[in-house]
């Protein structure tokens, strides 16, 4: 016997198509209710916001106003709510336009920071730079939070600079000097 099928036959097949068919609709119905088991449930309305989650900041005007550098600037600029800007340099030259929406959005949350508050109250140093540009940057919060106003010097060398007001004036500035 050489181990052959005689000739004429053929080996048995058996149609499984049906039967994978079946398994593939079981496996895709797992699938389904697993995932959908671990999905969230809607939110529950008199839940408050958990730690992660982003709340909306009360809108702020925002004024920064710039002095200083080399050549002596006077800058202020006034930016309501809706990311309006009026700016005036030291000849009293007028201009004005608006920020884009991720700007504003980006001022807004900014204007929210709680570091603004410690920045406020800092106690400020003497400067380690000449000639360079200092700061006032004013918040006022809508919603009874009040006003803010931190003043600093740039100056890369100063220790304890206030990263939430530098950020807003660099973000206020950047939009208007564009």
């Amino acid at each position: 016997m050489n181990g052959a099928p005689p000739a004429g036959n053929r080996p048995a097949t058996r149609d499984v198509s049906g039967h994978m068919t079946a398994l593939r609709f079981a496996a895709l119905a797992a699938l389904l209710s697993l995932t959908t088991a671990c999905a969230p449930g809607p939110p529950d309305p008199g839940a408050s916001p958990s730690a992660g989650a982003e709340v909306s900041p009360s809108p702020a005007s925002v004024v920064v106003h710039r002095t200083g550098g080399i050549a002596g600037v006077d800058d202020q600029i006034t930016v309501d709510p809706t990311g309006a800007w009026t700016a005036t340099d030291r000849a009293r030259t007028r201009k004005s336009g608006e920020l884009t929406n991720s700007e504003r959005e980006q001022l807004q949350t900014l204007a929210a920071d709680p570091r603004l508050d410690a920045e406020a109250a800092r106690p400020t140093a003497p400067t380690k730079c000449a000639d360079a540009f200092q700061y006032s940057v004013t918040v006022d919060r809508t919603g009874g939070d009040g006003t803010v106003i931190v003043t600093f010097t740039d100056c890369p060398g100063d220790e304890n600079l206030p990263e939430a007001a530098a950020a807003i004036a660099n973000l206020v500035t950047g939009a208007v000097d564009s």
